[in-house]
């Protein structure tokens, strides 16, 4: 028996995902069920278990490719680098912004789990850079990643709903400047992200 192409299985798996999205933007997952999930990606149900347990499993798959993407980012990438410089990494952030722009509120509004594991990829960074300062207990610390971490989900998910947006490489600026007030802006993070991530918001 001749095996499908992987191009041919990856493009059955993104059709069902995407039509569990659309249900999944106006109903419950509990409401959600796998006939009309196969109905709306045109296969039958026998297609839909060859990729996924159930809804639920499919929701797994869906967020953590989400979170697999941004924690690559965090740990192949940012936490690799002496200081805390987005800018030789914009390329891959508007990538990620342009490809997750659609999940990422919606993730966070809908599944507290999401947000808690989302938080859990940008920790190391606080810790890292921000939080690092031997004068805070234990206990300060835990206070203020929190805080970070709230406001930094909280900007992203404003930022990500907004019609208007602005480039993505200044609000970067705005929360690393906040973070780190009297930081410098990051080795031109503007300059190095603001024509490809301009053009990005203005075709949203």
């Amino acid at each position: 028996m001749a095996h499908k192409q992987p191009q041919v299985t990856e493009q059955t798996r993104a059709n069902l995902t995407a039509a569990f999205w659309g249900l999944y933007l106006v109903k419950p997952i509990e409401k959600i069920t796998i006939r009309e999930i196969t109905d709306r990606a045109g296969y039958n149900r026998a297609t839909f278990y060859l990729y996924f347990r159930d809804v639920y499993d499919l929701l797994e798959q869906l967020e953590e490719e989400v979170l697999g993407q941004v924690r690559a980012l965090v740990e192949n990438r940012l936490l690799r680098a002496e200081t805390l410089d987005f800018s030789e990494h914009m390329g891959f952030i508007i990538e990620l912004a342009q490809r997750f722009e659609g999940f990422m509120p919606h993730l966070i509004a809908t599944d507290p789990t999401f947000g808690v594991r989302l938080k859990a990829i940008i920790a190391p960074l606080l810790d890292r850079f921000i939080l690092s300062d031997e004068r805070l207990e234990p206990r300060e610390q835990n206070v203020l990643r929190e805080y970070y971490l709230s406001g930094i989900l909280g900007a992203m998910n404003a930022w990500m709903a907004g019609d208007d947006r602005m480039p993505i490489g200044r609000l970067i600026e705005l929360i690393v400047a906040a973070a780190l007030p009297g930081a410098s802006t990051h080795a031109g993070l503007s300059a190095h992200g603001g024509g490809e991530a301009s053009s990005e918001a203005s075709g949203a």
